[in-house]
């Protein structure tokens, strides 16, 4: 049951899942076999305990490493019979990875389809975020991202189809091209969302009229070759594109984003866009990398 990265299906049908504890991994999980299921893909999970030199020695009260291991290991082996069972037609696949969890994401999303990750947890006391998990894996991965929400309740899939978000930039551009083809695959509409408060600025590329002409340049071809696909677009003229997108989000299936708009340093940071809603991500949040 349980086994390496690897199996009958080619790495490039595999979603690749980071489960993280049995608090959140299993609904992280179902959404993931969900996908799977429509899509054909296999799941792989990966599950990391922490590298040996950051474990408190036995002799210090520590707990044995293989210990850890043969836990991590037996975690796996559960969740992967309950998935079976649950899921009959997906195959699963699991490993235990022995140090941080984003380096064994970026390793394997090399030759992936798709990496899941829940949104990073927040101390309820302090307000302040855990970690930076989705962060780090959606700026240093080669194939898209999706971080999900922490509320079980925006896994269910809502009712808003799919938003994208397009902003001018080649980014948004290929995040449209992703975003009209989860709208086909899953029978929902499409909305793509703009603002006109101001996005991230840069001299590249067509601006004000041009830029809106080119995307409704884009629009009519999408339409012409998704005829099924309901595409609506929308400018948002009183928010932030952060706070446009995240209202339209409220209640979606999905949400498309290039990993930077306009002006940000590619391959160096995500854009300030990205980074604010995938602190809080409304619905599941795909990043498009490449």
């Amino acid at each position: 049951m349980s086994g390496a990265v690897g199996s009958a299906h080619p790495p490039s049908r595999r979603i690749v899942v980071a489960f993280r504890d049995g608090e959140r991994g299993p609904a992280i999980l179902r959404w993931s076999a969900e996908r799977a299921r429509r899509t054909g893909q296999s799941v792989t999970l990966v599950h990391a305990i922490p590298d040996p030199s950051l474990v408190l020695p036995v002799a210090a009260g520590g707990t044995p490493y293989r210990s850890l291991v043969d836990a991590a290991r037996q975690l796996m082996d559960d969740e992967e019979a309950r998935a079976e069972l649950e899921y009959p037609d997906v195959r699963f696949a699991s490993t235990v990875h022995c140090g941080e969890i984003v380096d064994a994401l970026l390793g394997i999303a090399e030759n992936a389809a798709l990496v899941v990750v829940g949104a990073d947890r927040v101390d309820r006391r302090t307000g302040e975020y855990l970690g930076s998990v989705g962060h780090q894996v959606a700026l240093g991965s080669a194939c898209p991202v999706v971080v999900l929400p922490r509320d079980a309740q925006a896994l269910d899939g809502g009712s808003g189809g799919v938003v994208v978000g397009v902003d001018g930039s080649p980014e948004s551009h290929a995040a449209l091209r992703v975003a009209v083809v989860e709208a086909d695959r899953s029978g929902h509409a499409l909305t793509v969302v703009t603002s006109s408060k101001g996005t991230e600025t840069a001299d590249d590329g067509p601006t004000g009229d041009a830029a809106s002409q080119e995307l409704a340049d884009m629009l009519d071809a999408l339409r012409a070759s998704y005829p099924e696909v309901r595409i609506s677009r929308v400018t948002d003229q009183e928010r932030a594109p952060d706070e446009a997108l995240k209202h339209r989000a409220s209640g979606a299936s999905l949400l498309v984003i290039g990993r930077h708009g306009r002006g940000a340093r590619s391959g160096i940071q995500l854009g300030s866009v990205t980074h604010k809603l995938l602190l809080d991500p409304q619905c599941p949040v795909m990043v498009i990398t490449g």
